[in-house]
């Protein structure tokens, strides 16, 4: 009897290890994904940088870069509040400087407005979201 328990006792030990382990495998989250692209031409072949994307510790894109044959084409950074919501999207030109940015606001956890604004925080566009719910 005292043997049957050590044994049911082991094997519990034994599973909550097992599943702690896989839960802390399930839980790595990617940091960053960068592609390249390789391009052949005849004998030639020529290696890019394609994009770029990092993400926060929540799984939030933050950065999204894309190339054209290795040069920077477009490029944006994002930010996010408690709720994963997005709240900023930055677009900089290939050269890094600012070329506009929205800002989002949310009402009840649903987007309710993105507001588009130049480099010098001129409001270009306003969009307003309205729900229907059942």
């Amino acid at each position: 009897m005292k043997t049957r328990y050590i044994l049911i006792l082991t094997l519990m030990i034994s599973l909550s290890v097992a599943l702690n382990a896989q839960q802390k495998e399930s839980e790595k989250k990617i940091k960053s994904i960068i592609v390249t692209q390789e391009k052949y031409d005849m004998l030639v072949a020529r290696k890019y940088k394609d994009t770029e994307q990092y993400f926060d510790s929540k799984g939030n894109l933050i950065e999204d870069i894309t190339y054209k044959q290795g040069k920077i084409d477009k490029h944006f950074k994002y930010q996010y509040d408690a709720d994963n919501n997005k709240t900023k999207e930055e677009e900089f030109d290939p050269s890094g400087r600012l070329i506009e940015f929205s800002e989002y606001k949310y009402e009840n956890g649903l987007r309710s407005e993105k507001l588009v604004y130049d480099s010098n925080k001129k409001l270009k566009s306003k969009k307003t979201y309205v729900y229907t719910t059942y």
